[in-house]
């Protein structure tokens, strides 16, 4: 019996992580099989300019997989889609119910969502990745979720329509090609990682998910189970880097260690005494740079993800109005002082992402890394088998994997 593997693939700015899962025979689990990571090249900002460069990353993520899986074929993957050229919006459909006794249908909801879609302004450029229903209206009656099976004479949607740059995408589908992989399908990666750190619980109270990544940070918020809003803000943690480097008058590399090893989010428990040597960093080099300094940079940098952010809730009437609060994954949300910054920010109970269900052993670091990744196997699995996908182990396995090692490395 030929195996059923599912392979999940995420491309960020600065990790290119690849999990193998495959499905155990009678049964509606999934079992991991492997996992690479790779340093990412030939991307920025969540885009792809080098395409030679980002297929080989891609390669070399993919081996990493293969070899820890003991060898499983990886041909074919299901592929995380991020960066600022993802967009969001709204669009409203309205159509006729179809049936002679007024009960509607199934495809009375797809001709709605189709309805839906003809009014999204046309752009060429633009690509559309998701349309998701957010609420129906059956003649006067609002808020109805599920329509099927009710009756009436109008059905109307209000959807969430998640778009990405056209050109973005055929150079993101050109690097994975090239790396001899084919494409399944594709998805929002925060979307995806929802499936991964949120409870059902978090998703109908209310709950935006932020994932601070390298070249930006994208986040989706639920309300009453589904996805309401969505987008990516163009601050991540290369940027914080880019500022300790100006300021610290040194090269990006050096930035980026001096970030991990005296960054925090919050200047108020710092000493005036503690201070900087760049000696540390840099053989022969004298400079000496108050603490003080790198953290009121980093938490600027900050403080402008987080006003954005706020202007994208109150577009939609959110601002602190989110009872399941703020979760936080990405490398960047791992900065000490983090979870208190942004519960400061954004007026929000806020948590770092942990793994549900049976990933709820692994730590955080495991969770915040491989939160998009494990979402997407999550979320494939949902899309080939209506009945849903349960993971049937935890990842102690994983704990001490030469690549988690690696991939902890470059966490703070």
């Amino acid at each position: 019996m030929a195996r059923s593997i599912i392979t999940a693939l995420d491309i960020g700015t600065s990790t290119v992580v690849t999990v193998a899962a495959e499905r155990v025979p009678g049964r509606e689990s999934l079992q991991i099989r492997g996992v690479g990571a790779a340093p990412s090249a030939g991307v920025r900002r969540g885009a792809v300019v080098d395409v030679q460069e980002a297929s080989a990353a891609v390669r070399r993520s993919v081996e990493q997989a293969r070899r820890a899986s003991g060898g499983v074929a990886i041909k074919s993957v299901w592929l995380g889609v991020d960066g600022a050229h993802v967009s969001a919006s709204s669009s409203r459909g309205v159509v006729a119910v179809s049936r002679a006794d007024q009960e509607i249908s199934p495809e009375d909801v797809r001709r709605a969502l189709a309805a839906a879609e003809t009014f999204i302004p046309k752009n060429h450029n633009k690509e559309v990745l998701h349309m998701i229903p957010r609420e129906f209206k059956v003649d006067n009656e609002a808020g109805v979720k599920d329509p099927v099976g009710m009756h009436g004479v109008r059905l109307e949607v209000d959807a969430l329509v998640i778009e990405s740059s056209a050109p973005y995408l055929k150079s993101l589908f050109k690097c994975v090609e090239n790396a001899g992989l084919r494409i399944v399908d594709y998805v929002f990666s925060p979307l995806a990682a929802a499936e991964a750190v949120l409870s059902k619980r978090q998703k109908e109270l209310g709950v935006i998910l932020l994932d601070i990544g390298g070249g930006g940070a994208s986040f989706v918020v639920f309300e009453e189970g589904t996805p309401v809003h969505a987008g990516v803000i163009p601050i991540g943690g290369n940027h914080i880097t880019g500022d300790v480097a100006i300021g610290f008058r040194t090269h990006m590399d050096i930035a980026e260690r001096i970030k991990l090893a005296y960054g925090t989010c919050l200047t108020d428990s710092l000493s005036k005494r503690d201070a900087i040597r760049l000696a540390e960093f840099i053989q022969g080099e004298e400079e000496v740079f108050s603490r003080r300094t790198l953290v009121e940079i980093v938490e600027a940098r900050l403080q402008d993800l987080f006003e954005l952010l706020q202007k994208e809730l109150r577009r939609i009437n959110r601002a602190r109005l989110l009872p399941g609060g703020a979760v936080l994954i990405g490398g960047s949300s791992l900065l000490p002082g983090m979870v208190a910054l942004t519960k400061r920010e954004l007026g929000l109970p806020v948590e770092l992402g942990v793994l549900q269900g049976a990933w709820a052993g692994a730590d955080e670091k495991q969770g915040a890394a491989l939160a998009s990744a494990l979402g997407i196997v999550r979320w494939a699995a949902g899309k080939t088998n209506d009945a849903g996908s349960q993971w049937s182990h935890s990842l102690s396995w994983m704990r001490g994997h030469p690549w988690l090692r690696w991939l902890k490395s470059l966490l703070p």
